[in-house]
């Protein structure tokens, strides 16, 4: 799909905030340092359009981004090493989970996790919460381009064959598994509700 227009719609810090939007909208969820940002950057070919930061953690709320006026993208908040007070991280939970759960445009939910950690108990659990949920979810393993071609082909296997859901190899560096995103997202955004 060619990106001909994308732009910041909106952002909720408390749940029933999300702006309003009846475009189909897929998920970026992960552990905070993944690098979602950069996947989201590096998928929409605009550069600084989600915001990166050195700091894990930076992203506080749902980061709602319309694509081609037609599709959403949705950057939730990480989780792990996120930055700020302990009552803001644990409002995170209800809004997130409230938005997994309610969102009635939401079409499927991208887990990132880092091809040299791979699954941790987080990511397992999110994993569990949504097949409870019913939506689908595909993993994208970042960061392959710092691993040699071999290992990071194995780290893939592996975690296709732990986690049950579909896998892409992805480097924001190089651009490797971009296409691969584009052709999850647009079978979730063609799913009908």
């Amino acid at each position: 799909m060619k990106v001909t227009a994308a732009r910041f719609l909106g952002a909720a810090a408390r749940p029933g905030e999300a702006p309003e939007s009846a475009a189909p909208e897929v998920a970026i969820a992960g552990r905070s340092n993944v690098g979602k940002s950069s996947l989201i950057n590096t998928v929409l070919g605009r550069r600084g359009l989600a915001r990166t930061s050195a700091t894990p953690g930076r992203t506080r709320q749902l980061n709602f981004f319309l694509v081609n006026e037609r599709f959403g993208l949705v950057d939730l908040p990480g989780y792990g090493f996120a930055v700020g007070p302990e009552t803001e991280r644990q409002a995170w939970g209800p809004l997130v989970e409230g938005y997994l759960l309610g969102r009635s445009t939401l079409r499927g939910v991208l887990l990132v996790v880092d091809v040299r950690r791979g699954l941790e108990h987080e990511e397992r659990q999110l994993l569990d919460f949504l097949g409870h949920g019913g939506q689908p979810v595909a993993i994208v393993a970042t960061k392959i381009d710092k691993i040699g071609r071999t290992a990071a082909r194995d780290a893939v296997r592996a975690l296709a064959a732990e986690a049950g859901v579909p896998i892409v190899g992805f480097s924001a560096r190089t651009g490797e598994g971009r296409e691969a995103v584009w052709r999850v997202f647009c079978r979730w955004w063609d799913r009908a509700p």
